[in-house]
């Protein structure tokens, strides 16, 4: 019992404390910097918004990047994937009243393609050398595209990610935990990205990156749903980097509840199996296995961890079960306070129950979905609702 134990322990510690820390010695020691970045190197580019039920949201994204301050002309393709909602027609009145002489392009499908779908379509029509992809939901600081593109001036980068950056009760008025918390989340995976494009690589966000259009890897539209993930990996097998630059900020919106995160995580972790499955590298397998692996498994080592300790006697590890004991006690209390009306009148509870709450939802997540990864086709395009 005690060698599962100490297992259980150090893989834990690893994926959270040992892992960034060895990130933070290693690329102080060994960098490989992207030589080259160039705030004058601003060319022409495409900016692309694949969009299924945006009408919330699409009239305030369209603006947001009309108003970004790039001296360059911007493409701005909007792909509407058979929405069933006015997306469509909005920006269809949207361009033709407001801003009929801007470079605004819409492409529609009568048929769901999915993202994955929707963006190998419309790459293709692209019709600059380099590509911003986003979400509709997420809105770009002033400066994001400027400092994408100046990394590119570097020919061995061929995608480059930007910052997200979760909106709490600070920015929007009666949010709740679940932005706060992926907020503390994001803030850690930038961290662990900045320190990977050090190395050599490391994986892009959805809401906000660039691409080489000469890189594009084209993943396979009928069982990709994580376009980031694939791009990423297919990106660094054709023998470029893909690096992080934490100065381009994307704002979005935190989820509106836990069971949309829960969701959201089982819907990310098998869609990164399967682009794992298609795109197999050896190139990042360090940064594949401890930063995404590993993490994906911490539940079987939380659940190895527990139920090993329960049987080992001692005074150490009887204080180690009974920090474990109150520590899935305030994550209990705080699932309890979540489902029981905590939050209807949108007041935030005491982060003493929400962090471990949320701590446990996202590693539950994620083990479901790596459990029930089955390898085979997945949905067209699993709208997450979040927070406009």
């Amino acid at each position: 019992m005690k060698i599962i134990f100490w297992i259980s322990i150090f893989f834990l510690f690893y994926v959270y404390f040992i892992y960034p820390f060895l990130l933070a010695i290693i690329s102080k020691l060994f960098p490989r910097l992207w030589d080259k970045a160039d705030d004058n190197f601003t060319p022409p580019v495409s900016f692309i918004i694949p969009a299924y039920n945006e009408e919330t949201v699409i009239k305030a994204k369209i603006e947001n990047t009309l108003s970004l301050d790039y001296p360059a002309p911007i493409e701005i393709i909007i792909a509407d994937d058979c929405s069933s909602d006015q997306t469509k027609d909005m920006v269809i009145n949207f361009h033709t009243k407001n801003y009929p002489n801007h470079n605004i392009v819409l492409k529609s499908f009568s048929k769901r393609q999915g993202k994955m779908g929707v963006l190998n379509s419309v790459i293709p029509y692209a019709k600059n050398d380099f590509i911003i992809l986003t979400d509709a939901n997420s809105f770009f600081k002033s400066d994001a595209i400027k400092k994408l593109i100046r990394n590119f001036k570097n020919p061995n980068i061929g995608c480059v990610g930007g910052t997200k950056s979760i909106i709490t009760k600070d920015q929007i008025k009666n949010t709740d935990n679940v932005g706060i918390n992926e907020g503390l989340y994001w803030k850690f995976e930038n961290f662990i990205k900045q320190k990977e494009s050090i190395l050599g690589s490391t994986f892009v966000d959805g809401s906000i990156y660039a691409i080489r259009k000469e890189t594009y890897p084209f993943p396979a539209s009928d069982r990709i749903i994580m376009d980031d993930f694939a791009v990423s990996l297919g990106v660094i097998n054709k023998n470029y980097r893909v690096v992080f630059e934490p100065e381009a900020i994307s704002y979005e919106g935190a989820s509106k509840g836990s069971s949309e995160e829960f969701r959201r995580k089982i819907r990310i972790l098998r869609g990164a199996l399967t682009s794992i499955q298609i795109y197999p590298t050896k190139k990042i397998i360090f940064q594949l296995f401890s930063h995404k692996i590993l993490r994906w498994i911490s539940g079987i080592f939380m659940i190895t961890l527990f139920a090993s300790n329960i049987f080992i006697k001692g005074t150490f590890y009887r204080t180690l079960l009974i920090l474990q004991i109150i520590f899935y006690g305030l994550t209990f209390i705080g699932f309890i306070l979540e489902y029981t009306g905590q939050n209807k009148n949108k007041k935030t509870m005491p982060n003493v129950f929400y962090i471990p709450y949320y701590f446990c939802l996202t590693s539950w997540a994620q083990l479901i979905g790596f459990l029930s990864y089955s390898g085979g086709k997945n949905p067209a395009w699993d709208k997450l609702e979040r927070n406009v």
